[in-house]
């Protein structure tokens, strides 16, 4: 018996699901938008984009309470 999967890639311009997390965490982590861009190579509005998928499915992400966390 074998079993095949087929995984959809994302939507054309959306990024990989590794970047995805990347976008998160570095969220989670305290940096803005335009920083997160830079790192993952994407659009600060695609970093909002993926941030606000992320939200409707999994409802608030913790972010940290104070723009000056040291990183």
């Amino acid at each position: 018996m074998s079993i095949h999967l087929h995984v959809a890639g994302p939507p054309s311009g959306f990024p990989s699901a590794i970047k995805q997390l990347a976008i998160v965490a570095l969220w989670q982590a305290g940096f803005d938008h335009e920083e997160i861009g830079a790192q993952v190579s994407r659009h600060p509005a695609t970093v909002a984009r993926v941030l606000d998928l992320v939200r409707s499915q999994t409802g608030p992400l913790l972010h940290p309470d104070h723009p000056g966390v040291m990183r």
